[in-house]
């Protein structure tokens, strides 16, 4: 009992130690709450703190992936822009090697151009005197072509080839068409007949007079009368007149060249 009582008072020996002290009782509940209402505020701030690095982190995340597929796609862009420009420089490869044949075979083409034009005005000239006017024009238009810098090497030999096309189409056709020739030293304007490249025929435009060039004398030459009707009858045809027939046509001496 006595054990008891010396506890008790022990207790409210220690309890007047501090309730005897003035200003405690008043000071107890803020000492008590300040460090709660810290804890609560910081516990707040940290909340909010990873609030938003949590929203901080899910944008970059966002950004990341973001960036990663335009990786992707600028990386798949310049794969093919490698290969586009792989393919133009082979492309231009193949070009340059096109334009190095091209020189080289307009340079060997040239000297064949001129060496055709030099036999073709042969030709033209030695020829049996039809159409001199058009493939003397002819001749000169090739030639002001051949000589021309700006004219490209493929158009000459365009040009010439179609100049011999038209010459070789002679030999396939028959016409008639009016022109003055040479007979005994006189002009006179008679109807010429030509028989592809082998023989001109001609008739007075009185019908009285025939005749064909020899290509031997290189001059206009009169037949016999007989040969008249065969001559009428061969322009008509050749103008398309009467129908094609079988005649019989005083071909002269054929000149080998």
């Amino acid at each position: 009992m006595a054990k008891f009582t010396f506890i008790l008072v022990s207790i409210a020996c220690f309890s007047g130690l501090f309730i005897g002290r003035p200003g405690f009782s008043e000071d107890l509940p803020a000492k008590v709450e300040k460090p709660v209402d810290e804890s609560i505020a910081l516990r707040q701030a940290t909340q909010k703190a990873e609030d938003r690095w949590a929203e901080e982190r899910r944008k970059l995340k966002e950004e990341h992936e973001a960036l990663e597929v335009e990786k992707d796609r600028l990386t798949a862009a310049n794969n093919a822009l490698k290969r586009d420009v792989a393919a133009r420089r082979a492309l231009v490869d193949v070009l340059e090697e096109e334009i190095a044949q091209i020189g080289r075979i307009s340079n060997e083409m040239i000297p064949f151009l001129e060496e055709t034009y030099d036999r073709l005005e042969t030709l033209v000239r030695g020829d049996v005197p039809f159409l001199r006017d058009e493939r003397e024009r002819r001749l000169e238009t090739l030639r002001r072509t051949l000589d021309d810098a700006t004219v490209s090497a493929g158009e000459k030999f365009r040009k010439v080839m179609e100049a011999l096309s038209v010459e070789a189409e002679y030999g396939n056709t028959v016409e008639v068409y009016r022109e003055e020739v040479e007979i005994d030293g006189k002009e006179i304007q008679v109807n010429i007949f030509r028989l592809g490249r082998i023989s001109l025929f001609f008739q007075s435009l009185d019908g009285k007079m025939a005749g064909h060039f020899d290509p031997a004398a290189f001059e206009w030459k009169k037949f016999p009368p007989g040969y008249n009707q065969a001559i009428s009858a061969a322009m008509e045809m050749g103008a398309k007149q009467r129908p094609v027939d079988l005649l019989v046509l005083p071909l002269g001496r054929l000149v080998m060249k």
